[in-house]
């Protein structure tokens, strides 16, 4: 006599998950950090960002961030901003980032942009406080 097994069946229950298409607010801050002559110094900005809606920028945001939580992704643009401030930074003087805050932010806006495109993020402003 030979053993029959019992049918077997699964149930597979689709997942869902969400990207938020809100702006974001984050507040970029280095601390202490050396200018070009060395001197130390605290700044910090507002960025606004947003996730890009064309096809496949959409795309991949949800491949980057599909499944984490709004502080998580904060988390990784937070991190991502504030390493491009610091980077800019020690090649400023005082004065430079002092005299023309805007200029300034639009270096950081400028560099920062293409790195947080790649995550299908953009970014819709950035000043500095």
């Amino acid at each position: 006599m030979s053993a029959v097994s019992p049918p077997c069946s699964f149930h597979v229950t689709p997942l869902l998950f969400r990207l938020s298409l809100e702006i974001m607010t984050l507040q970029p801050r280095c601390e202490d950090v050396e200018t070009a002559e060395g001197v130390a110094i605290t700044v910090t900005g507002v960025a606004q960002v947003k996730v890009m809606t064309e096809h496949d920028l959409l795309a991949v945001a949800c491949e980057q961030f599909l499944g984490k939580s709004i502080i998580e992704i904060k988390a990784v643009l937070l991190q991502t901003l504030e390493g491009h401030l610091r980077s800019i930074l020690g090649t400023l003087t005082v004065e430079q980032i002092y005299q023309d805050r805007d200029q300034f932010a639009k270096l950081v806006r400028d560099v920062a942009a293409p790195d947080v495109g790649r995550m299908g993020i953009e970014i819709l402003s950035f000043t500095i406080k």
